[in-house]
């Protein structure tokens, strides 16, 4: 490397040796799985959302503000349902209720059985839930 002083000939070279280690660490990392996530972790992040957006003024409360997916319609839990947009406490109970006195949902639209699952009602929640 002519033209460079001998410090910064050890500059460069510490440059190019970090830049190469980084680049073997993206490689190395790009070939390895996902991390797995701890159901109870991702919860408490959950609710830790909630609370800011609750606290802010830019996000409805009322709204999760995470989604990950779709809910099992047949395994969702109280707090699951509540998370739903339109359902409270009392709607979640009611399609517990439901589901211990009629068994397991066969459609989605059996959820239409449950009081208070009106049109309006149904139409927000079928693209969140499912039925296994």
């Amino acid at each position: 490397m002519r033209g460079f002083t001998s410090s910064e000939q050890r500059a460069v070279l510490f440059l190019l040796a970090t830049f190469g280690l980084g680049i073997l660490v993206w490689w190395y990392r790009a070939g390895q799985p996902p991390p797995e996530i701890n159901p109870a972790e991702l919860a408490a992040f959950e609710n830790f959302l909630r609370a800011s957006a609750r606290d802010s003024s830019h996000a409805p409360a009322h709204e999760p503000t995470l989604r990950l997916g779709r809910i099992d319609l047949n395994t969702a839990t109280y707090n699951d349902l509540v998370r739903l947009p339109g359902i409270g406490p009392v709607m979640a109970k009611r399609i517990i209720d439901f589901r211990a006195a009629n068994g397991a949902f066969k459609r989605l639209q059996d959820l239409r059985q449950v009081k208070g699952i009106g049109a309006k009602t149904y139409e927000k929640l079928a693209p969140l839930l499912v039925v296994k």
